[in-house]
């Protein structure tokens, strides 16, 4: 079974696209930006980090797995979930809503692994037909 490389792919690319949300929080650490809108500007690239890694990873998945439709899917999102499970535990409680952060950091992520998938994923007419 064959759920190593997707999983190290898309993961891969979420943290890639934290690091690069990470880069442009720096220059904003002092600044007076309002909460959410730092959060948005942080979020993007995380975002597309995941869209990228859902679709890669499902891209990496190799055949015979691919023509089960659950285990591809399986494959596909394991990465952009273990990442979005890890952020949105990493929340600090000092947050004014760190709960409403919470869920999204786990739910926004994982919403764009689906969308990369579905978008980027290039499956043989029998697949899709499963």
């Amino acid at each position: 079974m064959d759920l190593v490389r997707p999983f190290l792919v898309g993961l891969s690319c979420c943290v890639a696209g934290a690091v690069v949300g990470l880069l442009l929080l720096l220059p904003f650490s002092e600044s007076d930006i309002g909460d959410l809108l730092l959060y948005l500007l942080v979020s993007v690239p995380i975002l597309l980090g995941a869209f990228a890694g859902g679709g890669l990873a499902a891209r990496a998945h190799q055949e015979p797995e691919r023509g089960e439709r659950r285990r591809h899917s399986l494959a596909a999102l394991s990465g952009p979930f273990v990442f979005a499970v890890i952020n949105s535990v990493g929340v600090s409680e000092e947050l004014d809503a760190a709960w409403l952060v919470r869920v999204f950091n786990l739910l926004l992520p994982l919403a764009a692994g689906y969308a990369g998938a579905r978008r980027l994923d290039h499956s043989t007419p029998q697949t899709e037909a499963n």
